[in-house]
């Protein structure tokens, strides 16, 4: 792929995201570390002028200095989460040792049209079906939502960073906290259903209080989310067809 396009900026997207079945089977990880691995190699060997790599807040671990900043102590409480760190080390170490310079962004909740995983998606297509989605918890985690047209140009922004930066490493988030509850029950309203969650009990791996300080992208390279999560929320059910 590199020999035959040459690119000269490469976007790290891919990793095994199913985050409940890499904490019951770490080594499901394995492969996101060694692709990532593989991808850096041939970057360096292709002279790949950046690599900006989509990285987690869940990294902060359940701190309690919300919203979070990128100089939060990193404390994973998953798998899924220390293969995230460990790859942000690595880009860290080709950035020193090989001058191959990164961006990392670290993504709180994304969300938008075509997303087939993860807790908002399982509470659409339950209740689209007159059915209640399981909560587990008691439905008082919250989450940062942060729809995916604003982490694009996060991404398109992330080209701007120079390749002498200190630190390039950015929160792309909302600042704002929601919780399991108050998510469920908008989708419900929205989609015009009860919002009667089935509750059990929590999930190893699972974070509970979650939202990132976004004021460094916002004064270095003037990103701000522009698109609210009630707005945000419609535009899902809109391009599903259910409202």
């Amino acid at each position: 792929v590199f020999q035959k396009f040459k690119p000269e900026y490469v976007y790290h997207f891919a990793f095994f995201v199913l985050v409940p079945r890499s904490t019951e089977n770490p080594l499901l990880d394995m492969p996101s570390i060694s692709g990532s691995l593989n991808l850096l190699k041939n970057a360096k060997d292709s002279h790949v002028k950046k690599v900006i790599f989509s990285s987690s807040g869940f990294l902060y671990g359940n701190t309690k200095n919300l919203p979070a900043k990128e100089t939060e102590a990193i404390a994973p409480i998953s798998p899924y989460i220390v293969s995230k760190h460990a790859v942000e080390e690595y880009l860290s170490f080709f950035r020193s040792a090989h001058k191959l310079h990164s961006v990392v962004l670290r993504y709180a909740a994304v969300y938008g049209p075509r997303q087939v995983t993860g807790a908002m998606a399982d509470y659409i297509r339950h209740l689209a079906q007159g059915k209640q989605a399981v909560m587990w918890g008691d439905g008082k985690k919250t989450r940062d939502y942060v729809y995916i047209d604003d982490v694009v140009k996060a991404n398109i922004l992330a080209l701007r960073v120079p390749q002498d930066h200190p630190n390039p490493v950015f929160n792309v988030g909302t600042g704002i906290e929601t919780s399991l509850n108050v998510l469920y029950g908008e989708i419900a309203t929205l989609l015009g259903k009860p919002a009667r969650s089935i509750y059990l009990p929590d999930r190893s791996g699972e974070q509970v209080f979650y939202s990132l300080d976004a004021g460094k992208i916002r004064r270095e390279l003037k990103w701000r989310p522009s698109v609210s999560l009630d707005r945000g929320l419609k535009k899902v059910l809109e391009y599903q067809r259910l409202i």
